[in-house]
């Protein structure tokens, strides 16, 4: 080997280990944080516990989870929104929660860039008392339609309360809301008989029959099909003939919109790698978090199909 293609060699090495060396070194001061708009205990917060320590492991540098509460998840996008594009900040959310924060004055997919879907879709679910006169959807109709129904929810512009939202304008039903903090919530009051009727997601309903001696029964889901734990309970689209009203609740990551598409791309593979960890597939199982990790269209794809559902409920 020549003089000049030995020192060249040479060069190539120290510069790439120098940028490796830089890189640990701003990991070690500046650890890559995933931020959440919502609380303990949320499916979001459970999902970002869920690919934490394999993300990290993919990218070879810290990965740290915090909160940043408010505003119904509109203050964790925003503080995406304004941080540096340098990969440092990145969003976990629910896709349709940021289409339904929107508004024209202050978008904010269109000022996140996304980076990965990390699941399939929970379907939520219109709940009733197991107890309850209301045994299934033609009862529900008949119900609702002699008396205003006392129906807990979190409100049309959630994710869940989406599909009380939904049920009102296409079956053209009012029901008397009692707007509550979250999903526990909505159950306590079936359960006391201080609601009717509630909205949940799917999966809240399943675990709570599952640990509960109390049971509810579920009328119908927001899916595009039955829940397979569910193969008698109808889903919305096939009540109302309409399968564009049909919706899931899916998680994405975003950086900041300006991020590098190099910085990007490398976030994006490390997360897809994650598909083929067997003891992460095995905890969400365990944690009922239908994990499934897909590229950037994926998210793009949804968000296009949750504001058609959006648009709808808006009339």
């Amino acid at each position: 080997m020549s003089l000049f293609r030995r020192e060249a060699l040479l060069g190539s090495a120290a510069l790439a280990a120098a940028g490796l060396v830089e890189r640990r070194s701003t990991a070690a001061t500046n650890p890559i944080r995933l931020i959440c708009g919502f609380g303990v205990g949320n499916p979001t917060d459970l999902c970002a516990q869920l690919i934490q320590h394999g993300f990290s492991a993919a990218l070879e540098e810290p990965v740290e989870f915090d909160y940043t509460l408010g505003q119904a998840g509109r203050r964790a996008a925003l503080e995406v929104i304004d941080a540096p594009p340098d990969g440092r900040l990145l969003l976990i959310a629910e896709i349709l929660n940021l289409v339904l924060q929107e508004t024209p004055a202050e978008p904010l997919l269109s000022r996140l860039q996304p980076i990965a879907k990390i699941t399939r879709g929970f379907s939520t679910a219109l709940v009733v008392n197991e107890l309850s006169d209301v045994r299934d959807w033609p009862g529900l109709l008949a119900a609702a339609r002699a008396s205003r129904l006392k129906a807990a929810t979190m409100g049309a512009d959630t994710t869940i309360g989406l599909l009380l939202a939904l049920v009102e304008r296409r079956m053209k039903l009012s029901f008397e809301p009692i707007e509550v903090a979250g999903t526990n919530a909505a159950v306590d009051l079936l359960l006391t008989r201080r609601a009717d009727i509630a909205v949940v997601d799917t999966r809240t309903a399943l675990l709570h029959n599952a640990r509960s001696r109390a049971k509810l029964r579920v009328l119908a889901t927001s899916g595009a099909a039955r829940s397979p734990q569910l193969p008698k309970v109808p889903t919305l689209a096939e009540l109302t003939g309409d399968r564009k009203l049909a919706y899931t609740i899916s998680f994405g990551l975003f950086a900041p919109f300006a991020t590098p598409s190099p910085m990007a791309s490398r976030l994006t593979d490390a997360l897809l790698g994650l598909r083929h960890d067997k003891s992460l597939q095995t905890q969400a199982r365990l944690a009922d978090i239908p994990l499934q990790f897909d590229g950037p269209a994926a998210v793009l794809e949804t968000v296009v199909r949750d504001r058609r559902v959006a648009a709808d409920v808006a009339g």
